[in-house]
């Protein structure tokens, strides 16, 4: 049938009126290495109702990866995703193939440091997080283009030159679906001036007495010893800094169903209760990116980003934990990352150690909503036994020494209030400022403590900081 001078691309389509049926038990379908055609014929065959497109399902195209899901609608989702394709359901309960939507590329450069200042030739270091293929990722040095890489590593040799000025950095990375990442960062020059510039530093404390949070304390209850020097506060607030936050949710494998439901809930929950200036990120992970939000301050705009996500895969916990910590590098407020996970991390490239690294040189804090009380004995292809103990012992550190707390739960039904008290106990932080009176910018680690006049208090903060 022709309609004006266009034909219809021929549609390849069985419509079947039963609901789509589990595969029987050892007749659990094979596809790698076939035509995606040849596998979505099969899938008609057992009863799901698929249409599409020779336009979008070419010959060419072959299953690169064998599903691991149980049921026909999962099935499909994995066999779509490699292509840049997803299922969407359409008229009278057919499965239509269709392109899927771009997703955000994080992108956070590691090398160089904002705090350094560059001359003659520069290594750029790109971190590059997403599901979806890169077509290519660009590299400026200002408005300049200096270079284009197609594949990892994302690491290019810069010639900067040696006037003294400021430099910034640019990289973004193009999705082969249409998505779309960028990063920046802005080294500095060389500061001539004889006086050293000393930054305000500001500690969020919360202060538990009894099980209850203290909110009545003034600025001559507290003291504050950096580097077991007394300092003079400058400022004193309460819960009124700006949160910028990485809600970072766990979907890997163990998180399908109901926990993932209660995550997704929970960090609604959160969402919803930002304040004017508030804005996150949610960021759902496995072994890579399943979902990505960009930076609002509307919890309707966040929610919607979510809608139609699924678990699945392994966890690469460190990893995104470490890009977290650097996308919050480049926003302003009080930088919080609230992490539900069961922590048992399996696939990572980091290993603990290098986050530990990267929070000692955060302000961020650090908040884990952890899933199981005590780590289940693991070994994976990456680490033995002992090592996934460290591990796990390792992320409680890093948690403790950016001043946030671990939760564990003890059942589903807890995750929402989880969300919940972290944001009251934000709202209800103490925000002590001030000037080091003394500073070594020697890249040493300078403890921090904090004292309360007042009996039985339990006092949380971040422990210290490295002085650069």
């Amino acid at each position: 049938m022709i309609f004006g001078r266009v034909a219809l691309t021929v549609l390849c389509a069985v419509l079947v009126a039963a609901p789509p049926a589990l595969p029987q038990e050892g007749s659990q379908p094979r596809y790698l290495g076939q035509p995606l055609a040849d596998a979505l014929a099969d899938m008609q065959a057992r009863g799901l109702p698929v249409i599409y497109s020779s336009d979008l399902v070419k010959p060419e195209m072959r299953v690169r990866s064998e599903p691991t899901a149980t049921s026909l609608h999962r099935i499909l989702d994995q066999l779509l995703l490699p292509h840049g394709l997803k299922a969407q359901v359409g008229p009278r309960g057919a499965v239509l193939v269709v392109l899927r939507d771009p997703e955000p590329i994080l992108v956070a450069i590691e090398q160089p440091s904002p705090f350094q200042s560059v001359f003659e030739r520069v290594e750029v270091k790109a971190l590059v997080m997403t599901e979806e293929p890169i077509r290519k990722v660009d590299f400026y040095l200002g408005e300049e283009l200096v270079g284009t890489l197609t594949g990892p590593p994302y690491q290019l040799v810069v010639e900067v030159g040696d006037e003294n000025v400021d430099r910034e950095f640019r990289v973004e990375a193009f999705g082969r679906w249409g998505g779309f990442g960028k990063g920046s960062v802005t080294t500095r020059r060389v500061e001539i001036e004889a006086e050293l510039e000393v930054a305000l530093k500001q500690l969020f404390v919360t202060v538990d007495r009894g099980n209850r949070r203290v909110l009545d304390l003034r600025r001559e209850d507290f003291t504050v010893f950096d580097g077991g020097v007394r300092q003079t506060l400058v400022t004193f607030e309460r819960g009124d800094v700006p949160i910028t936050a990485v809600v970072l949710l766990d979907a890997s494998e163990s998180m399908k169903g109901r926990y993932l439901d209660a995550a997704l809930t929970g960090s609604h929950a959160f969402l919803s209760t930002m304040g004017r200036l508030d804005e996150a990120m949610v960021v759902l992970f496995a072994d890579r990116p399943l979902a990505v939000t960009p930076f609002s301050g509307d919890a309707a705009v966040l929610a919607a980003r979510l809608e139609n996500v699924f678990a699945g895969g392994g966890t690469a916990l460190n990893d995104h934990l470490y890009a977290s910590l650097r996308l919050l590098d480049r926003t302003q407020g009080r930088r919080v990352v609230i992490l539900l996970s069961d922590g048992a991390d399996v696939l990572s490239a980091l290993r603990m150690r290098d986050v530990l690294w990267k929070v000692r040189r955060s302000d961020a804090l650090i908040y884990w909503i952890r899933l199981q009380e005590e780590l289940q004995e693991f070994s994976s292809a990456w680490r033995d036994f002992r090592t996934n103990r460290d591990e796990w012992q390792g992320l409680e550190r890093a948690v403790k020494e950016s001043g946030g707390e671990v939760r564990s739960l003890t059942s589903i039904e807890q995750i929402q209030p989880a969300f919940e008290e972290i944001m009251a106990e934000l709202r209800g932080q103490y925000v002590l400022g001030y000037y080091p009176t003394t500073r070594t910018a020697d890249g040493a680690w300078r403890p921090v403590k904090v004292k309360v006049d007042l009996p039985s208090a339990k006092v949380r903060f971040r422990a210290g900081y490295i002085d650069n």
